[in-house]
């Protein structure tokens, strides 16, 4: 017995119509149910030849042979009868179409049905195609790794124009990561999040482990594959975290940084209390007002220490910064000179920011003279800008 869908409902269906009953008498049941089993019987025993030569005529039989059953199975004995006598005509058809030495000579049978025969189809139960040699096409995201059942059937020798064994067969990647993308673009050890969705986790696990939230940005372990999320230490997230609505995988801090890279508070917006004389950047601790030197001479003159004061401050608040402390001249006089007279000035400003507290091996100094201006020394106002001493951050 089965079950079958007919007209929307499920119908438990018995190999024989125990009585036909209803619309026709014991004997023409017992009669039509003994035919139907023999169509059945019939469709099964010439399936291959019939399936090539004759495939709708076989369709038709398997399909009306059904249906009476169906019928009889609900006592509807002459639908019953209709459908089984049309099932009869039509593998009798069949039997005739395809009982020639073409349709019965196993060496030109075709199993998969893709029009190739399977003496020539080197995958016979597996529809392809013909430039395939009856197979698949074995790369099919074109990216030259094969498809996994090139390996599987041991069909490699086959198919030079790919080599191993795809394991992303509907995306385009590359050999070294089977087939796939690059699982870790960012280059820093956590798995982008395809890998754990398509559940390649081991595959890769010499390369990557985990899941990276910042899949383009490199970051650490420790924070899911994203940098220090609040990398001032103020409590007030990085501009980043808001950005990619990161806020609830990191607790520890609230909130946008507008001074990302300077310590702050919380009431400012992750800014410090408003400076006089500087502003700090990513790169830099920009002056809003230069040095104050003597003429031609190297030592800071006093009205800048209220300047020095605050570079010393902010240097204490973020101590992983360091910086590189370099003097610059116009080009008035020798250029020698200007060498020496830019350094020099360079490093007094180091020595007076060790005198305010700060490490010494947290400053370099350089001398420039005149090679790098940033503005005309036609004028006396652009010779003014050129004279000038910068703090350039190289570390954090």
């Amino acid at each position: 017995m089965k079950h079958i869908k007919f007209n929307g409902r499920s119908v438990l269906m018995v190999a024989f119509a125990s009585a036909a009953v209803m619309a026709m008498g014991c004997a023409d049941g017992t009669k039509l149910s003994a035919m139907q089993e023999q169509i059945h019987n019939q469709a099964n025993e010439i399936h291959d030849r019939a399936y090539r030569c004759a495939p709708k005529e076989l369709a038709m039989a398997n399909a009306h042979e059904e249906f009476g059953r169906m019928e009889l199975s609900y006592g509807n004995g002459r639908r019953g009868e209709d459908h089984i006598t049309y099932a009869d005509e039509m593998i009798k058809a069949a039997d005739q179409k395809s009982n020639n030495p073409l349709c019965l000579d196993a060496a030109l049978q075709d199993r998969d049905k893709d029009g190739i025969m399977d003496s020539q189809d080197k995958c016979p139960d597996i529809p392809g195609k013909r430039e395939f040699n009856g197979c698949p096409d074995p790369d099919t995201d074109k990216d030259g790794v094969c498809d996994p059942w090139v390996a599987e059937k041991g069909m490699t020798s086959d198919f030079p124009n790919c080599k191993g064994s795809d394991a992303c067969p509907n995306d385009k990647g590359e050999l070294a990561y089977a087939g796939c993308s690059n699982p870790d673009r960012d280059g820093d050890g956590i798995c982008d999040k395809w890998v754990a969705k398509v559940k390649l986790e081991s595959k890769f696990e010499s390369t990557c482990k985990g899941t990276d939230l910042c899949e383009e940005i490199r970051g650490l372990k420790e924070y899911q594959g994203c940098p220090n999320p609040d990398s001032d230490t103020d409590t007030v997230c990085d501009p980043w975290v808001a950005e990619n609505n990161l806020h609830s995988s990191f607790t520890n801090c609230t909130g946008s940084d507008k001074c990302p890279f300077e310590k702050g508070t919380v009431e400012e917006n992750g800014c410090p209390p408003p400076r006089k004389y500087i502003v700090v950047t990513d790169t830099q601790i920009e002056l809003k007002e230069q040095f104050f030197f003597a003429t031609n001479k190297t030592k800071v003159l006093a009205k800048s220490e209220p300047l020095l004061d605050e570079i010393a401050t902010v240097l204490k608040e973020n101590p992983t910064i360091h910086i590189s402390i370099e003097g610059h001249t116009d080009s008035s006089g020798k250029y020698k000179s200007n060498v020496k007279l830019s350094k020099g000035r360079a490093e007094s400003v180091m020595k007076e920011l060790i005198k305010r507290g700060i490490a010494k091996d947290r400053m370099t100094f350089a001398g420039f003279g005149p090679d790098k201006p940033i503005d005309t020394n036609d004028t006396p106002e652009g010779r003014a800008n050129n004279r000038r001493v910068e703090l350039r951050i190289t570390s954090r």
